[in-house]
């Protein structure tokens, strides 16, 4: 199997169970040949013929192949089932973040990759992105530890969850940076999503009693149509980028998007 580890969760996985399906395929053939070579030559008959002692003899052995296949099939069976849970459970964690519970950065670019493949069939489809990161983040990870800073993440990243669509996805993009990619969105519309997610994320607390504090969000908002010219993950993440700094050097705890540009040259 191909290690290249810039392969795609979901294809190593396929590639997997397209292997074990040619197996299992091998199998059914050869029992097949074997049993139709069995029916043929008869080596039971040919053995009871041959040893010249009672039937019962042979039907111990007899009994004891077919009880030992039985035995070997359940397990094979079972066997089986096992793996198809393994690749499943396999598969979500590898494409999940151990701290935040939300995709990785891994999953999120396959997420995508799958919206611009949509573009790409489909000429009316669009997707939102919005790229955020958590102001001030270091500070918190100083003045409080790291501790404080991993159950931010962790509250963060849940509420953002919360604040979308079971059809829209939420990531881990790095460090403090999460990215949420909205299907079939106008940029109006993410807009008001990333608004939502900014204002519920600023009503959480967080630190000891005496030393409560609250966080805000600086993000970037875009929308890729189909026919956009943006066609692969750095062209995105370049594009996204722009409007998340300008979020910054506006004064953090914004969103910027391309309709700012616009208002401006208005």
């Amino acid at each position: 199997m191909n290690s290249n580890s810039n392969r795609s969760t979901m294809s190593v996985v396929q590639e997997m169970k397209l292997a074990l399906k040619k197996d299992m395929a091998a199998a059914v053939f050869s029992g097949m040949i074997l049993f139709i070579a069995f029916m043929y030559y008869k080596p039971v008959s040919t053995l009871y013929e041959m040893s010249g002692r009672e039937g019962s003899y042979i039907d111990v052995m007899a009994g004891f192949l077919f009880s030992f296949f039985i035995v070997v099939s359940y397990f094979s069976l079972k066997r089986l089932v096992e793996m198809k849970r393994f690749f499943k459970e396999a598969m979500a964690m590898s494409r999940m973040d151990f701290l935040t519970e939300v995709y990785n950065r891994r999953a999120l670019f396959e997420m995508l990759e799958l919206e611009f493949n949509k573009n790409k069939r489909f000429p009316d489809a669009k997707f939102c992105f919005l790229l955020f990161d958590i102001d001030n983040f270091k500070g918190i990870n100083d003045g409080y530890g790291h501790a404080t800073g991993d159950t931010v993440l962790r509250e963060v990243a849940k509420t953002v969850v919360c604040s979308v669509r079971k059809t829209d996805v939420c990531g881990r993009f790095g460090g403090d940076e999460f990215g949420v990619i909205l299907p079939y969105t106008e940029l109006s519309k993410g807009i008001i999503v990333a608004d939502k997610i900014k204002e519920n994320v600023s009503k959480l607390i967080f630190g000891p009693l005496r030393e409560r504090f609250s966080v805000t969000l600086s993000m970037g908002v875009v929308v890729v149509p189909a026919g956009s010219g943006v066609e692969t993950m750095e062209q995105l993440v370049e594009h996204v980028d722009k409007y998340l700094y300008t979020a910054k050097r506006s004064g953090r705890n914004r969103v910027a998007s391309p309709l700012d540009e616009i208002a401006k040259g208005a």
